[in-house]
């Protein structure tokens, strides 16, 4: 008869031989020892083989995300030539859901504390070194296109060697015009609109809130006077027409949104902004793509808070108030996520699964979920108006022409869930990409086709 290690050791050795990879890891000392630490614990043998398969599973998991990360790298290797003459990185970035590795030439203009201010080819930028957080750039920047909300061009830098050496965040503003984050914005109002009662109310509301720092609240009522708050600024704008002021509110509550899904902690009035154009002595005005949503976890913060400008808030009194409220604005992007949130989740955990270690990936996977689950619970139980089908179904199909790149990115039975693990990388051609689009944009016009009434 067995005794209680024996079968232990027995069954160690028996889930080892299923992984053969975790397999070469473990000894004949480790695997005894492992014997001995589990015999220890004194629990019924149910319970020890539930802890070795959890213990193996974790660890056969993180084996295959180093090698998907390890295959990804040589992946690249093999795809790029010889840096030419002047130029010193490669850039990966992500151009409509499409990666593009390119070679380029940085060069620092200006050090700032945190980041350089450097030129890129044809354009500008904001260099910063390699950072967890900086990760997350890339991975926000395609949620946000998925979205389709516009983000700050995001690259990946890389030396000759193909190591990361950083990311850099292109300049939003051209020639002739002026971006200004919401602080910069406040400023500006002050010295420029004539709206002399509303400016009074936003100045007297900052004042009162600014001093105080990050603050926690309760109230539903003081988070709704937070995001009115910057609603009332984009009214105070001078020359500010009521349909740019509409695009402005539009473009703020859609990205509230976007913060709550991906977990974005980054959301005090300096991360948001608006790009100025002056053009025949009137102002226009344009919300600044989102960018340096990189933040999110916080030590202070539970799983069910956010930040919403001067106050960390609830996430479910936000949502319920954006839905309360503000829905016409943020209508279409609702019913977008409902409507796509499975294939939705299934793109951003391949795209997060590029960027982050396993254990940063697999605890972002479990906040991603638990967001996106509490996001449809209260839709649904808000009874809120859906869009017209035909509205809706526009809506879809222009979401299925922006994920045409990403099903040509990875392997289509890398989206059956009974798959673990699986999904191949390519560095798409334009090719592809076009026969893809075609496809999504002839099955729109039959759509559109059969809804004639002949």
């Amino acid at each position: 008869m067995y005794d209680k290690k024996t079968l232990i050791t027995k069954y160690i050795k028996d889930r080892l031989s299923k992984l053969e990879e975790l397999g070469k890891k473990y000894s004949e000392d480790k695997i005894n020892k492992l014997a001995d630490n589990l015999v220890a614990i004194d629990k019924p043998l149910e319970e020890i083989y539930a802890l070795v398969d959890n213990k193996f599973s974790y660890q056969a998991r993180k084996i295959s995300h180093n090698n998907y990360l390890a295959s990804l790298k040589e992946y690249y290797l093999s795809n790029i030539d010889k840096l030419k003459k002047k130029n010193n990185c490669y850039l990966l970035s992500y151009n409509e859901g499409t990666k593009i590795l390119e070679q380029a030439k940085v060069t620092t203009i200006k050090k700032e504390k945190n980041y350089d201010y450097v030129a890129i080819n044809d354009g500008f930028g904001y260099r910063k070194e390699n950072s967890k957080e900086n990760d997350y750039e890339l991975i926000m920047s395609d949620i946000a296109y998925l979205m389709n909300i516009p983000y700050a061009k995001t690259y990946r830098m890389f030396d000759e060697k193909m190591e990361p050496i950083g990311i850099i965040c292109g300049s939003m503003d051209k020639k002739n015009e002026k971006f200004l984050n919401l602080e910069e914005a406040f400023s500006f109002i002050k010295e420029e609109s004539n709206k002399f009662m509303l400016k009074s109310k936003v100045t007297n509301y900052h004042d009162r809130n600014i001093k105080n720092g990050i603050t926690e609240v309760f109230e539903s009522s003081v988070v709704k006077e937070s995001i009115d708050y910057v609603l009332d600024l984009f009214a105070c704008l001078p020359d500010i027409t009521e349909e740019n002021l509409e695009e402005l509110k539009g473009s703020y509550l859609k990205v509230k949104i976007f913060e709550i899904l991906t977990n974005s902690l980054n959301n005090n009035l300096e991360n948001y902004g608006i790009i100025i154009n002056k053009t025949e002595k009137q102002y226009t005005y344009e919300f600044a793509p989102t960018y340096n949503k990189c933040v999110t976890k916080n030590e202070r913060l539970s799983k069910d808070e956010t930040i919403c400008n001067f106050y960390i808030v609830d996430k479910e009194d936000i949502i319920n108030i954006l839905f309360k409220n503000y829905y016409k604005y943020i209508k279409e992007i609702t019913n977008l996520i409902i409507d796509n949130n499975v294939t939705m989740y299934k793109i951003i955990d391949k795209v997060t699964k590029e960027h982050l270690e396993f254990e940063e990936y697999k605890n972002y996977k479990e906040i991603l979920k638990y967001n996106f689950d509490k996001f449809e619970r209260i839709y649904k139980e808000s009874n809120l108006e859906p869009l017209s089908n035909e509205i809706r179904d526009t809506n879809n199909n222009k979401y299925l022409f922006r994920i045409a790149p990403y099903l040509d990115n990875y392997d289509f039975e890398a989206f059956d869930e009974t798959i673990e693990n699986k999904g191949s990388i390519m560095l798409v051609g334009a090719l592809g990409i076009v026969l893809v689009v075609t496809i999504v944009i002839i099955g729109f016009a039959i759509y559109i086709i059969s809804k004639v009434e002949v």
